[in-house]
């Protein structure tokens, strides 16, 4: 493990991140490969006063195992003591941090893609009491990024070591900088100004078009775009990703039309996909095409009916730091700020001014808010992506030629 690495980023997730106050419990989610970062965050939080810290590993190797060995009931099994763990976290207030990495999900065992998407569905219910407290910022949580041998070796080649793929996410996590902490709130002003003036524009529709993309999407009057930081409902300022580039809102569930083909790969359910064309009417998917991982993308938009509808609409210039190093990490967390990106699934509440009023998912959806169980980012930014935005008063600007910002 790279300390330098370690510390940095424990002191930018905790501070920053979940922005932790004296107190406070903390639940670190991560994989088997990195245990020893958890441990040294979780060691960092205790120092800076949290009252208590629990580490949960997700293995996603034991899980596709499982699915190889067990029925289709047997694997839809989740303990009652892990819907208790999620009520307690969303009752006590417990911040979330999850530590990625793509460390394990090299050579992983192929499971059963069936009965993988019944695990996941089983889980993701189970635990839907704390995910809606993070998904509508009730509490603070963040998703940041730990480097590996393998992922090291599968991103910048045979000889490359976990210290030469820290030093890459380092830079884009900005840790070359005099202060680094400080850079952070330097970017987070400049993301606000440009969030501001896409606020102020008061944009009723979006108008996506590329060489394989012919897309529209509307927002609702009460709709608006966030960025860099979010504000928790105590009013504790954090970050949700580190890093992060995007500016993105929860557009109308009802509203896309049009085609449009993702750019970069991404995994759905544990499964790599490739130039995936979504066609949409009237909010829904109603076809879809991919270059590689259709069929494991057809079982994802059969999960439930928010799957095959749009929650999230993010904007990322082709110029952001993620983008320039010409890589494809692997971690959505990564890819995603790398290019414009829209999402399958659930959207973020906290984009719609008065969501707080709903009291459950009927009342979110009726203001066009999707709840579904899923959230999956595709990203679809390109340099000949153009996006036209149509405001509410009528007029129509440009707001992205050439997959970058004009505003």
């Amino acid at each position: 493990m790279n300390s330098e690495y370690s510390k940095k980023l424990n002191e930018l997730v905790l501070t920053k991140g979940v922005c932790l106050k004296k107190g406070e419990k903390v639940c670190i989610n991560t994989s088997p490969s990195c245990y020893e970062w958890a441990k040294a965050m979780a060691k960092r939080a205790y120092e800076l006063g949290a009252s208590y810290v629990m580490i949960n590993i997700n293995d996603t190797d034991l899980d596709a195992f499982r699915s190889l060995v067990q029925s289709q009931e047997e694997v839809s099994f989740v303990p009652e003591f892990y819907k208790h763990c999620a009520e307690e976290r969303a009752r006590d207030g417990y911040v979330n941090i999850r530590l990625d990495s793509n460390e394990d999900r090299i050579g992983q065992t192929q499971g059963d893609s069936d009965k993988l998407t019944k695990l996941n569905m089983a889980f993701r219910k189970a635990g839907k009491v704390a995910s809606d407290k993070y998904m509508s910022n009730a509490l603070s949580w963040c998703v940041s990024c730990v480097p590996g041998t393998k992922w090291a070796k599968q991103l910048l080649g045979e000889d490359a070591t976990e210290d030469d793929l820290a030093k890459v996410l380092g830079k884009i996590l900005r840790f070359d900088t005099p202060d680094y902490l400080k850079a952070w709130d330097d970017f987070d002003t400049e993301a606000k100004n440009r969030r501001d003036k896409l606020n102020s524009m008061k944009i009723k529709t979006l108008h996506y078009q590329s060489s394989v993309t012919d897309f529209y999407i509307s927002l609702s009057p009460k709709a608006h775009f966030e960025g860099g930081s979010s504000v928790s409902k105590d009013n504790k300022v954090f970050f949700p990703n580190l890093p992060t580039e995007e500016l993105f809102t929860t557009p109308d569930m009802y509203s896309a039309n049009g085609y449009i083909k993702t750019t970069r790969p991404v995994n759905v359910l544990g499964s790599p996909t490739e130039g995936i064309t979504f066609t949409f009417k009237d909010g829904k998917v109603i076809d879809v095409k991919a270059d590689k991982g259709l069929d494991m993308i057809k079982k994802y938009l059969e999960i439930d009916e928010g799957a095959s509808r749009i929650g999230e609409v993010a904007l990322v210039d082709i110029k952001a730091p993620i983008s320039q190093t010409g890589l494809i990490f692997g971690s959505i967390l990564i890819d995603e700020n790398a290019s414009c990106h829209i999402a399958l699934g659930a959207g973020y509440p906290e984009t719609v001014s008065d969501s707080e009023k709903a009291t459950n998912d009927e009342e979110l959806n009726k203001m066009g808010i999707n709840t579904s169980l899923m959230h999956t980012d595709f990203m679809v930014g390109s340099p000949d992506l153009k996006i036209t935005a149509t405001t509410f008063d009528g007029q129509e600007v440009v707001i992205m030629e050439n997959g970058s910002f004009i505003i």
